[in-house]
């Protein structure tokens, strides 16, 4: 007798403060933005043209699900980063019995890694299988929990638990996968929102051997080798097959490995192809930041894009605005926190100027450039610490702390004063600079949504001396700067202030 399917683990409710700042738009909804005011201005121009944008619009939302790289409704990574070269293979829908460890044999065999996006259904029932691919040096991600050939019709609640349930099932494996796989490929606009809350991204594929889940495997070294490409992620599947035995597969998959190495395709890890972790050791399903792994997969090419795109007018002009303060701002035997360091673009001449720097940033990736840039100049008083400041202990005892276009990320800016408060210095200096709310502003937010599912958040110089005022700071002095005209008052904000010698005001735990 079959036994029956493993139930879903129990999913802990998501930590509400994740909530606060994501806000997925994505190009339907600029889309759908402009078919609306198309359909208006076609009722006054010509009534018989107005139905055209908003058929057009229900058109695209109805084929962008099932066009696997196309990022109509969130961003898909759906082939290796410009400029990478080999290829990646993925396997859905196993773990199998009959088929994965054969497979993981002949992966073993040609010395090639892979990365098997598991369903928690099969994990459950296979708890061994799952254990031997991860002890192989293969790499997992999600696949949802009961694979629904349909689960992106279904409705959020649904979309959360097959996600959210995969995710606490593996975490008992001890991972946490960072890569979500649709079901047969295909997305819907609910998709990024769960995952953001996830803190995970969606890959797709860019070649697959057509072979409907492994029901037609005749042929499919062929179908792949014909359509390999350098950058290519590869979609194959795990999973018996319905009309041949695992050992007819077995001899698909060994020839696609042989003809691969032999146009000279190197098979790579995901991770490497993509420049994205696909799981993480550890940890507890929920806890990555979306922020986090945004800037984790910018690091490499982070200060290039800061100073080399067209948006480096704000980062320079934050930078000069740094650079004019800097004298007056830390002296020799100060101990600064600085809070969202990334890569030191000012962390470096900080850390010149004072006895000891600790530099904040909630994403490893970028600390770590910021530490090789360190050790590059021989600068030894830098500390880094991996966190959020919003939850993090960031220490005690500083003579000044700063921040550089990292507040707009956090969701409750007034706490978050109170505590910084506390671990200032009485008399010390808080210095930063941060958005300031404004119609320009309101597109680069905008902006931002559809980059990184985040809104950032903007404040006027009214409500940053309030917040600092009643945390406890004197002397608050706030300027605007860049794109002032008669429409706007600007689009940064610096600030400098003091924290009072008798606070009277108590911190924030």
């Amino acid at each position: 007798m079959t036994p029956p399917p493993p139930k879903p683990p129990r999913v802990p409710p998501l930590q509400p403060e994740n909530r606060r700042i994501i806000c997925p738009l994505s190009p339907a909804h600029i889309a759908g933005f402009a078919a609306f005011h198309l359909y208006t201005i076609f009722l006054f121009v010509d009534v018989r043209m107005a139905p055209i944008p908003l058929i057009a619009f229900l058109l695209a939302c109805a084929i962008a699900p099932f066009l696997p790289r196309i990022g109509f409704f969130l961003p898909i990574v759906g082939r290796g980063k410009p400029g990478e070269k080999g290829v990646a293979l993925t396997f859905d829908d196993g773990p199998d019995p009959e088929v994965t460890p054969l497979l993981l044999d002949l992966l073993d065999r040609h010395s090639v890694p892979a990365t098997f996006f598991v369903t928690g259904e099969r994990a459950a029932r296979h708890p061994s299988i799952t254990r031997d691919i991860l002890s192989r040096g293969h790499a997992i991600g999600n696949h949802s929990y009961h694979h629904f050939p349909f689960l992106m019709l279904k409705g959020i609640r649904t979309l959360r638990r097959e996600i959210e349930s995969t995710q606490s099932l593996l975490a008992g494996f001890g991972i946490v996968p960072l890569a979500f796989r649709p079901p047969v490929g295909i997305t819907n606009p609910l998709l990024w929102r769960v995952l953001l809350e996830q803190g995970m991204y969606c890959v797709n594929y860019s070649c697959r051997a057509l072979d409907i889940g492994n029901r037609r495997i005749g042929r499919l070294s062929d179908t792949v080798l014909k359509a390999v490409s350098e950058g290519d992620i590869v979609a194959l599947h795990d999973v018996a097959p319905r009309h041949a035995g695992a050992e007819r597969l077995m001899a698909e998959f060994d020839t696609l490995l042989r003809g691969l190495k032999e146009k000279g395709r190197v098979v790579v890890p995901l991770h490497r192809l993509i420049g994205r972790e696909v799981m993480r050791k550890g940890g507890s399903p929920g806890e990555a930041h979306p922020a986090a792994l945004f800037y984790d997969e910018l690091a490499a090419d982070y200060d290039r894009e800061q100073f080399c795109s067209p948006v480096s007018f704000v980062r320079k002009t934050e930078y000069a605005l740094f650079e004019a303060r800097l004298p007056s701002l830390f002296s020799p035997s100060d101990r600064v926190l600085e809070i969202g360091a990334g890569t030191g673009i000012f962390t470096l001449a900080i850390a010149r100027c004072c006895r000891e720097v600790t530099a904040v940033d909630i994403s490893a990736g970028m600390l770590k450039i910021l530490e090789g840039k360190a050790a590059g100049e021989g600068l030894t008083n830098i500390r880094t610490i991996t966190g959020d400041v919003e939850s993090m202990d960031m220490g005690r005892g500083y003579a000044a702390a700063c921040a550089f276009s990292s507040l707009e990320y956090l969701s409750d800016l007034p706490t978050f004063f109170r505590r910084l408060a506390d671990r200032i210095e009485p008399g010390g200096t808080l210095y930063f600079v941060t958005a300031r709310r404004s119609l320009f502003r309101l597109f680069a937010q905008i902006g931002n949504a559809m980059r990184q599912g985040l809104w950032l958040k903007s404040h006027s110089r009214r409500e940053i001396k309030t917040m600092l005022s009643a945390s406890g700071f004197v002397e608050i002095r706030v300027t605007s700067h860049l794109l002032k005209s008669w429409v706007s008052g600007g689009i940064l904000l610096e600030v400098e202030a003091r924290r009072r010698i008798d606070p009277g005001i108590p911190a924030a735990p």
